[in-house]
Protein backbone atom coordinates (compact mmCIF):
# COMPACT_ATOMS: atom_id res chain seq x y z
CA UNK A 1 0.00 0.00 0.00
CA UNK A 2 1.64 3.29 -1.04
CA UNK A 3 1.94 6.34 1.62
CA UNK A 4 -1.23 8.46 -0.09
CA UNK A 5 -2.83 5.49 0.34
CA UNK A 6 -2.20 5.00 3.85
CA UNK A 7 -2.90 8.47 4.70
CA UNK A 8 -6.44 8.11 3.28
CA UNK A 9 -7.38 5.04 4.69
CA UNK A 10 -6.18 6.81 7.81
CA UNK A 11 -8.43 9.94 7.21
CA UNK A 12 -11.71 7.11 6.52
CA UNK A 13 -11.10 5.77 9.87
CA UNK A 14 -10.58 8.89 12.00
CA UNK A 15 -14.03 10.14 10.26
CA UNK A 16 -15.67 7.12 10.74
CA UNK A 17 -14.37 7.22 14.33
CA UNK A 18 -16.20 10.66 14.50
CA UNK A 19 -19.19 9.22 13.17
CA UNK A 20 -19.19 6.69 15.95
CA UNK A 21 -18.70 9.11 18.54
CA UNK A 22 -21.35 11.45 17.92
CA UNK A 23 -23.69 8.19 17.65
CA UNK A 24 -22.47 6.25 21.34
CA UNK A 25 -22.93 10.03 22.99
CA UNK A 26 -26.78 10.37 21.86
CA UNK A 27 -27.15 6.60 23.02
CA UNK A 28 -25.48 8.00 26.30
CA UNK A 29 -28.38 10.74 26.62
CA UNK A 30 -30.84 8.27 27.43
CA UNK A 31 -29.05 7.09 30.59
CA UNK A 32 -27.72 10.41 31.90
CA UNK A 33 -29.81 13.62 31.60
CA UNK A 34 -26.57 16.32 30.10
CA UNK A 35 -27.85 19.75 29.57
CA UNK A 36 -28.74 21.20 26.46
CA UNK A 37 -25.87 23.19 26.57
CA UNK A 38 -23.11 20.59 26.98
CA UNK A 39 -24.89 18.55 24.16
CA UNK A 40 -24.31 21.48 21.82
CA UNK A 41 -20.90 22.12 23.35
CA UNK A 42 -20.24 18.42 22.73
CA UNK A 43 -21.18 18.55 18.71
CA UNK A 44 -19.43 21.70 18.24
CA UNK A 45 -15.79 19.76 20.10
CA UNK A 46 -16.37 16.69 17.92
CA UNK A 47 -16.81 19.29 14.82
CA UNK A 48 -13.42 20.78 15.57
CA UNK A 49 -11.96 17.62 16.28
CA UNK A 50 -13.21 16.47 12.96
CA UNK A 51 -11.92 19.55 10.97
CA UNK A 52 -8.35 18.93 12.63
CA UNK A 53 -8.61 15.53 10.90
CA UNK A 54 -8.67 16.62 7.79
CA UNK A 55 -6.34 19.05 8.13
CA UNK A 56 -3.94 17.13 9.79
CA UNK A 57 -2.78 14.93 6.49
CA UNK A 58 -2.06 18.41 4.54
CA UNK A 59 -0.07 20.23 7.12
CA UNK A 60 3.62 20.51 6.37
CA UNK A 61 5.28 22.47 9.57
CA UNK A 62 6.12 20.51 11.97
CA UNK A 63 5.64 23.41 14.41
CA UNK A 64 1.92 23.16 13.80
CA UNK A 65 1.44 19.50 13.50
CA UNK A 66 2.28 19.25 16.84
CA UNK A 67 0.11 22.50 17.75
CA UNK A 68 -2.59 20.21 16.34
CA UNK A 69 -2.37 17.47 18.21
CA UNK A 70 -2.02 19.19 21.27
CA UNK A 71 -5.16 20.60 21.05
CA UNK A 72 -7.02 17.46 19.76
CA UNK A 73 -6.15 15.16 23.20
CA UNK A 74 -7.29 18.35 24.69
CA UNK A 75 -10.66 18.65 23.24
CA UNK A 76 -10.29 14.47 23.93
CA UNK A 77 -10.29 15.34 27.65
CA UNK A 78 -12.24 17.87 27.91
CA UNK A 79 -14.84 15.65 26.00
CA UNK A 80 -14.41 12.30 28.19
CA UNK A 81 -14.16 14.36 31.52
CA UNK A 82 -18.17 14.73 32.35
CA UNK A 83 -19.09 11.44 30.54
CA UNK A 84 -17.78 9.25 34.44
CA UNK A 85 -17.84 5.51 33.69
CA UNK A 86 -18.85 5.95 30.45
CA UNK A 87 -16.14 5.03 28.21
CA UNK A 88 -17.05 4.37 24.81
CA UNK A 89 -16.69 8.16 23.46
CA UNK A 90 -13.28 8.06 25.05
CA UNK A 91 -11.89 4.93 24.03
CA UNK A 92 -13.10 5.24 20.12
CA UNK A 93 -11.73 8.67 20.01
CA UNK A 94 -8.26 8.00 21.83
CA UNK A 95 -7.76 4.68 19.37
CA UNK A 96 -8.26 7.33 16.41
CA UNK A 97 -5.74 9.50 18.23
CA UNK A 98 -3.09 6.93 18.65
CA UNK A 99 -3.42 5.68 15.28
CA UNK A 100 -2.69 9.71 13.88
CA UNK A 101 0.26 10.41 15.96
CA UNK A 102 1.42 6.86 14.13
CA UNK A 103 1.22 7.93 10.73
CA UNK A 104 1.41 11.63 10.38
CA UNK A 105 3.96 12.55 13.47
CA UNK A 106 7.59 12.87 11.58
CA UNK A 107 9.49 10.81 13.77
CA UNK A 108 8.30 7.25 14.76
CA UNK A 109 9.33 7.22 18.49
CA UNK A 110 7.86 10.85 18.92
CA UNK A 111 4.67 9.42 17.83
CA UNK A 112 5.05 6.55 20.29
CA UNK A 113 5.69 8.86 23.30
CA UNK A 114 2.90 10.99 22.64
CA UNK A 115 0.29 8.56 22.10
CA UNK A 116 1.04 6.61 25.12
CA UNK A 117 1.21 10.22 26.98
CA UNK A 118 -2.54 11.05 26.10
CA UNK A 119 -3.75 7.13 26.91
CA UNK A 120 -1.88 7.80 30.42
CA UNK A 121 -3.87 11.38 31.00
CA UNK A 122 -7.34 9.78 29.72
CA UNK A 123 -6.92 6.70 32.19
CA UNK A 124 -5.36 8.85 35.33
CA UNK A 125 -8.42 11.53 34.60
CA UNK A 126 -10.97 8.79 35.23
CA UNK A 127 -11.73 9.77 38.92
CA UNK A 128 -14.92 11.09 40.39
CA UNK A 129 -15.85 14.59 39.67
CA UNK A 130 -19.11 16.41 39.71
CA UNK A 131 -21.01 17.50 36.44
CA UNK A 132 -24.18 19.60 36.71
CA UNK A 133 -24.79 18.97 40.35
CA UNK A 134 -24.47 15.49 39.41
CA UNK A 135 -21.90 13.14 41.26
CA UNK A 136 -20.79 10.99 37.97
CA UNK A 137 -19.60 7.29 38.86
CA UNK A 138 -16.07 6.10 38.68
CA UNK A 139 -15.52 3.25 35.73
CA UNK A 140 -14.96 0.00 37.38
CA UNK A 141 -11.38 -2.00 37.65
CA UNK A 142 -12.48 -4.30 34.87
CA UNK A 143 -13.58 -1.25 32.64
CA UNK A 144 -10.21 0.95 33.23
CA UNK A 145 -8.68 -2.53 32.35
CA UNK A 146 -10.34 -3.59 28.98
CA UNK A 147 -9.84 0.16 28.08
CA UNK A 148 -6.42 -0.37 28.55
CA UNK A 149 -6.12 -3.64 26.46
CA UNK A 150 -8.26 -2.28 23.84
CA UNK A 151 -6.04 1.14 23.68
CA UNK A 152 -2.92 -1.11 23.38
CA UNK A 153 -4.00 -3.36 20.39
CA UNK A 154 -4.89 0.03 18.61
CA UNK A 155 -1.25 1.37 19.54
CA UNK A 156 0.67 -2.11 18.63
CA UNK A 157 -1.99 -1.46 15.23
CA UNK A 158 -0.67 1.79 14.71
CA UNK A 159 3.14 1.34 15.01
CA UNK A 160 2.91 -1.76 12.89
CA UNK A 161 1.15 0.52 10.19
CA UNK A 162 4.02 3.30 10.44
CA UNK A 163 6.65 0.86 10.57
CA UNK A 164 5.40 -0.84 7.31
CA UNK A 165 4.65 2.24 5.57
CA UNK A 166 8.49 3.12 6.36
CA UNK A 167 9.73 0.06 5.26
CA UNK A 168 7.63 0.41 1.65
CA UNK A 169 9.01 4.07 0.89
CA UNK A 170 12.56 3.03 1.91
CA UNK A 171 11.97 0.36 -0.47
CA UNK A 172 10.60 2.25 -3.24
CA UNK A 173 13.20 4.90 -2.36
CA UNK A 174 15.76 2.39 -2.82
CA UNK A 175 14.16 0.85 -5.51
CA UNK A 176 14.20 4.03 -7.81
CA UNK A 177 17.88 4.61 -6.66
CA UNK A 178 18.62 1.48 -7.68
CA UNK A 179 17.08 2.18 -11.02
CA UNK A 180 18.77 5.47 -11.41
CA UNK A 181 22.44 4.25 -11.26
CA UNK A 182 21.55 1.55 -13.67
CA UNK A 183 20.55 3.75 -16.02
CA UNK A 184 23.69 5.72 -15.39
CA UNK A 185 25.70 2.78 -15.81
CA UNK A 186 24.02 1.86 -19.05
CA UNK A 187 24.98 5.34 -19.97
CA UNK A 188 28.11 5.22 -19.19
CA UNK A 189 28.95 1.83 -20.59
CA UNK A 190 27.28 3.31 -24.02
CA UNK A 191 29.64 6.15 -23.84
CA UNK A 192 32.82 4.14 -22.72
CA UNK A 193 31.59 1.88 -26.25
CA UNK A 194 31.43 4.94 -27.94
CA UNK A 195 34.91 5.97 -26.42
CA UNK A 196 36.30 2.63 -27.37
CA UNK A 197 35.29 2.55 -30.98
CA UNK A 198 37.06 6.16 -31.02
CA UNK A 199 40.20 5.09 -29.98
CA UNK A 200 40.45 2.12 -31.85
CA UNK A 201 39.82 4.40 -35.43
CA UNK A 202 41.75 7.27 -33.85
CA UNK A 203 45.06 4.53 -33.82
CA UNK A 204 44.03 3.82 -37.37
CA UNK A 205 44.27 7.10 -38.23
CA UNK A 206 47.28 6.89 -36.64
CA UNK A 207 48.76 4.34 -37.97
CA UNK A 208 47.92 5.12 -41.82
CA UNK A 209 49.49 8.69 -40.93
CA UNK A 210 52.37 6.68 -40.04
CA UNK A 211 52.05 4.36 -42.98
CA UNK A 212 51.91 7.77 -45.41
CA UNK A 213 55.00 9.11 -43.92
CA UNK A 214 56.87 6.16 -44.59
CA UNK A 215 55.95 5.75 -48.14
CA UNK A 216 56.47 9.52 -48.42
CA UNK A 217 59.87 8.87 -46.91
CA UNK A 218 60.54 6.18 -49.00
CA UNK A 219 59.70 7.20 -52.42
CA UNK A 220 61.31 10.20 -51.69
CA UNK A 221 65.13 8.42 -51.28
CA UNK A 222 64.37 5.92 -53.81
CA UNK A 223 63.43 8.40 -56.56
CA UNK A 224 66.23 10.62 -55.24
CA UNK A 225 68.96 8.06 -55.52
CA UNK A 226 67.26 7.01 -58.94
CA UNK A 227 67.72 10.54 -60.39
CA UNK A 228 71.28 11.15 -59.43
CA UNK A 229 72.19 7.27 -61.00
CA UNK A 230 70.43 8.25 -64.28
CA UNK A 231 71.93 11.58 -64.49
CA UNK A 232 75.35 9.60 -63.99
CA UNK A 233 74.54 7.14 -66.48
CA UNK A 234 74.29 10.58 -69.04
CA UNK A 235 76.95 11.80 -68.17
CA UNK A 236 78.98 7.60 -68.75
CA UNK A 237 76.96 7.13 -72.44
CA UNK A 238 80.12 8.70 -74.20
CA UNK A 239 82.43 6.75 -72.24
CA UNK A 240 83.06 3.17 -70.96
CA UNK A 241 80.04 1.06 -72.26
CA UNK A 242 80.57 -1.56 -69.32
CA UNK A 243 81.00 0.94 -66.61
CA UNK A 244 77.40 2.28 -68.45
CA UNK A 245 75.36 -1.31 -68.00
CA UNK A 246 76.83 -1.56 -64.48
CA UNK A 247 75.51 1.61 -63.45
CA UNK A 248 72.43 0.83 -64.88
CA UNK A 249 71.75 -2.26 -63.41
CA UNK A 250 72.44 -0.69 -59.86
CA UNK A 251 69.55 1.88 -60.94
CA UNK A 252 67.22 -1.10 -61.91
CA UNK A 253 67.87 -2.59 -58.65
CA UNK A 254 67.51 0.49 -56.27
CA UNK A 255 64.29 1.15 -58.28
CA UNK A 256 62.82 -2.34 -57.93
CA UNK A 257 64.20 -1.81 -54.24
CA UNK A 258 61.94 1.37 -53.44
CA UNK A 259 59.16 -0.18 -55.65
CA UNK A 260 58.96 -3.02 -52.98
CA UNK A 261 58.93 -1.07 -49.36
CA UNK A 262 55.99 0.66 -52.10
CA UNK A 263 54.15 -2.55 -52.05
CA UNK A 264 54.87 -3.34 -48.12
CA UNK A 265 53.85 -0.43 -47.20
CA UNK A 266 50.12 -0.16 -49.26
CA UNK A 267 49.60 -3.96 -48.48
CA UNK A 268 50.00 -2.92 -45.13
CA UNK A 269 47.45 -0.15 -45.72
CA UNK A 270 44.97 -1.71 -47.12
CA UNK A 271 43.80 -3.27 -43.93
CA UNK A 272 43.26 -0.16 -41.88
CA UNK A 273 41.25 2.01 -44.67
CA UNK A 274 38.46 3.42 -42.87
CA UNK A 275 35.98 5.59 -44.82
CA UNK A 276 33.45 7.46 -42.62
CA UNK A 277 30.19 5.83 -41.62
CA UNK A 278 27.03 7.00 -42.89
CA UNK A 279 23.23 6.27 -43.66
CA UNK A 280 22.36 2.64 -42.62
CA UNK A 281 25.56 1.50 -42.26
CA UNK A 282 26.05 4.48 -39.25
CA UNK A 283 22.92 3.53 -37.87
CA UNK A 284 23.15 -0.63 -37.87
CA UNK A 285 26.89 0.02 -36.05
CA UNK A 286 25.03 2.85 -33.51
CA UNK A 287 22.63 -0.44 -32.72
CA UNK A 288 25.32 -2.20 -32.50
CA UNK A 289 26.84 -0.69 -30.05
CA UNK A 290 24.06 0.23 -28.25
CA UNK A 291 22.96 -3.57 -27.65
CA UNK A 292 26.16 -4.14 -26.33
CA UNK A 293 26.29 -1.51 -23.69
CA UNK A 294 23.04 -1.72 -22.56
CA UNK A 295 21.87 -5.36 -23.15
CA UNK A 296 18.66 -3.98 -24.32
CA UNK A 297 17.02 -6.37 -27.40
CA UNK A 298 17.42 -4.40 -30.70
CA UNK A 299 15.49 -5.32 -33.67
CA UNK A 300 16.42 -3.17 -37.08
CA UNK A 301 14.86 -3.75 -40.21
CA UNK A 302 16.21 -1.91 -42.93
CA UNK A 303 13.64 -2.84 -45.57
CA UNK A 304 14.08 -1.48 -49.08
CA UNK A 305 15.76 1.39 -47.40
CA UNK A 306 18.99 2.86 -49.49
CA UNK A 307 22.24 2.62 -47.62
CA UNK A 308 22.59 6.47 -47.88
CA UNK A 309 19.85 8.74 -48.11
CA UNK A 310 21.95 12.04 -48.59
CA UNK A 311 24.38 13.52 -46.06
CA UNK A 312 21.97 15.71 -44.34
CA UNK A 313 18.72 13.46 -44.18
CA UNK A 314 21.33 10.56 -43.20
CA UNK A 315 23.05 12.49 -40.06
CA UNK A 316 19.07 13.24 -39.13
CA UNK A 317 18.05 9.75 -39.33
CA UNK A 318 21.35 8.83 -37.49
CA UNK A 319 20.26 11.30 -34.50
CA UNK A 320 16.69 10.10 -34.65
CA UNK A 321 17.55 6.53 -33.88
CA UNK A 322 19.43 7.69 -31.73
CA UNK A 323 17.47 9.96 -29.79
CA UNK A 324 14.63 7.07 -29.93
CA UNK A 325 15.93 4.41 -28.83
CA UNK A 326 17.96 6.59 -25.84
CA UNK A 327 14.22 7.56 -24.61
CA UNK A 328 13.31 3.90 -24.59
CA UNK A 329 15.93 3.08 -22.12
CA UNK A 330 15.56 5.95 -20.11
CA UNK A 331 11.92 7.22 -19.58
CA UNK A 332 10.08 4.21 -20.72
CA UNK A 333 12.48 1.69 -19.07
CA UNK A 334 12.18 -0.78 -22.22
CA UNK A 335 13.84 -4.28 -22.51
CA UNK A 336 12.39 -4.52 -26.60
CA UNK A 337 12.85 -1.77 -28.99
CA UNK A 338 12.00 -2.42 -33.04
CA UNK A 339 13.15 -0.10 -35.38
CA UNK A 340 11.76 -0.41 -39.16
CA UNK A 341 12.63 1.31 -42.00
CA UNK A 342 10.46 1.31 -45.81
CA UNK A 343 10.75 3.58 -48.72
CA UNK A 344 7.54 5.84 -49.48
CA UNK A 345 7.65 8.19 -52.28
CA UNK A 346 10.56 9.78 -52.83
CA UNK A 347 11.56 9.14 -48.95
CA UNK A 348 11.63 6.78 -46.31
CA UNK A 349 9.73 6.00 -42.80
CA UNK A 350 11.67 5.31 -39.92
CA UNK A 351 9.54 3.66 -36.67
CA UNK A 352 10.39 3.16 -33.62
CA UNK A 353 8.58 0.76 -31.23
CA UNK A 354 9.76 0.18 -27.66
CA UNK A 355 7.28 -1.91 -24.70
CA UNK A 356 8.58 0.78 -22.10
CA UNK A 357 5.94 1.96 -19.97
CA UNK A 358 4.11 4.54 -22.07
CA UNK A 359 2.23 7.62 -20.77
CA UNK A 360 -1.11 9.45 -21.09
CA UNK A 361 0.61 12.88 -20.56
CA UNK A 362 3.06 12.99 -23.32
CA UNK A 363 4.98 16.17 -23.70
CA UNK A 364 7.74 16.25 -26.10
CA UNK A 365 10.60 17.21 -24.44
CA UNK A 366 13.86 18.96 -26.02
CA UNK A 367 15.28 15.90 -27.60
CA UNK A 368 12.33 15.51 -29.39
CA UNK A 369 11.57 19.08 -29.90
CA UNK A 370 14.77 19.68 -31.88
CA UNK A 371 14.46 16.24 -34.31
CA UNK A 372 11.23 17.39 -35.49
CA UNK A 373 12.20 21.45 -36.54
CA UNK A 374 15.38 19.21 -38.15
CA UNK A 375 13.19 16.96 -39.69
CA UNK A 376 11.08 19.64 -41.03
CA UNK A 377 13.65 21.53 -41.98
CA UNK A 378 13.87 18.77 -44.42
CA UNK A 379 10.63 18.64 -45.70
CA UNK A 380 9.62 15.31 -43.77
CA UNK A 381 7.21 15.06 -41.07
CA UNK A 382 7.33 13.37 -37.25
CA UNK A 383 4.43 11.46 -35.16
CA UNK A 384 4.34 10.52 -32.20
CA UNK A 385 2.08 8.25 -29.83
CA UNK A 386 2.06 6.46 -26.55
CA UNK A 387 -0.12 4.72 -23.94
CA UNK A 388 0.24 3.67 -20.40
CA UNK A 389 1.39 -0.14 -20.78
CA UNK A 390 1.98 -0.05 -24.42
CA UNK A 391 5.19 1.57 -25.15
CA UNK A 392 6.06 4.42 -27.08
CA UNK A 393 6.16 5.28 -31.12
CA UNK A 394 7.54 7.34 -33.16
CA UNK A 395 7.54 7.51 -36.80
CA UNK A 396 9.31 9.93 -39.11
CA UNK A 397 9.30 10.55 -42.88
CA UNK A 398 12.79 11.63 -44.50
CA UNK A 399 12.51 12.70 -48.27
CA UNK A 400 15.99 11.87 -49.96
CA UNK A 401 18.52 14.08 -50.98
CA UNK A 402 18.54 15.47 -54.68
CA UNK A 403 20.27 12.40 -56.22
CA UNK A 404 19.64 9.60 -54.02
CA UNK A 405 17.31 7.05 -52.88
Amino acid sequence: MSKNMIRIVTTILIFLAHIAAYFQFHCQIEVVSFPQDWIRNFGILLTISLMITFIIPICRKKGILWFLFIFKATILWVIGLPLGNYLGVEITLLSSLVIEASIYISELWHGVIFAFLVSVLIIVSQRTITAWNILMPVPSTHDLISMIVYVGMVFVLGVFLRIQNNSQISYAELNQKLHEASLNLAQANLQLQEYAVMAEQQAELSERKRLAREIHDTLAYTLTNLIMMLEAALDLTKGDRKTLIEHLVLARDQAKAGLSEVRRALQALRPTEIAEMTGLKAIFHLVKTFTKATNIDVTLNMGDAPLTFGPEADLTAYRLVQEGITNAMRHGLATKIIISMACKGKGVIISIKDNGIGTSQLQTGFGLMGMRERIEKLGGELEIFSKPGEGFFLSAWLPFAEGYG
